[in-house]
């Protein structure tokens, strides 16, 4: 598992938006599904975690043997998968955030999903 990925996730649970927007390239893209498409640079992308209020943390992990970041949602007391989140890395930044929240179908057509301990 990347080393970028693992503190993609790190900075993110941290909610530290500007130590974030340090991985990743000032012409980084960003895909929010069916929501949005362009720049990350600008979007409203991290704001809107930041308002959510159902308890959330992201999390390394692999989805059909690729690496990606899992996006968990407390439930019953434990961390259950809620979406994936796609991050291309070149040359030690990410490239591109492609994110499937507000896809869940996304998630249910995976045959597998692996959550690396926190």
């Amino acid at each position: 598992m990347s080393r970028l990925l693992h503190l993609y996730v790190e900075r993110f649970n941290q909610r530290d938006w500007g130590w974030l927007r340090e991985l990743i390239t000032a012409d980084a893209r960003l895909r929010g599904t069916d929501r949005f498409a362009g720049p990350l640079t600008g979007a409203p992308y991290f704001g809107r975690y930041e308002r959510m209020t159902t308890p959330w943390r992201m999390a390394a992990g692999e989805v059909d043997g690729q690496p990606a970041v899992i996006a968990l949602h407390q439930e019953n007391g434990g961390w259950i998968p809620h979406s994936i989140i796609r991050v291309d890395v070149t040359d030690h930044l990410i490239t591109r955030v492609v994110d499937y929240s507000h896809c869940q179908w996304v998630l249910r057509a995976t045959t597998s999903v692996v959550v690396e301990p926190s």
